[in-house]
């Protein structure tokens, strides 16, 4: 039965995936951010006390992380790389940016 039920699924999703590549059909996108503000913020806090000591330690641009944590820009990939870089293991890429 449960074959069954996911086969039947299985289908609609194709016919529907069809019905939109054809232009039959507008599907709900959602847009979710891999780096926000907050998590920005959360991951600047745990390792400097200001955007400015943030700078000194990782050399990445005060006005930047200001910039990011209020949501005025967002971080291209490579920043966003970086940024999960320095939330995983800080004291490696403070070490890499001193070199």
């Amino acid at each position: 039965m449960a074959d069954e039920n996911f086969g039947d699924a299985l289908l609609e999703g194709l016919r529907e995936a069809a019905a939109w590549k054809r232009g039959e059909k507008a599907l709900e996108v959602v847009n979710i951010d891999p780096m926000p503000p907050e998590r920005i913020r959360a991951i600047r806090r745990k390792v400097a006390r200001s955007a400015r000591a943030f700078e000194d330690r990782f050399g990445i641009p005060a006005s930047t992380v200001s910039n990011w944590e209020q949501g005025r820009r967002k971080p291209d990939p490579a920043a966003r790389l970086l940024l999960k870089l320095i939330e995983q293991n800080p004291e490696l890429v403070e070490s890499a940016a001193a070199g």
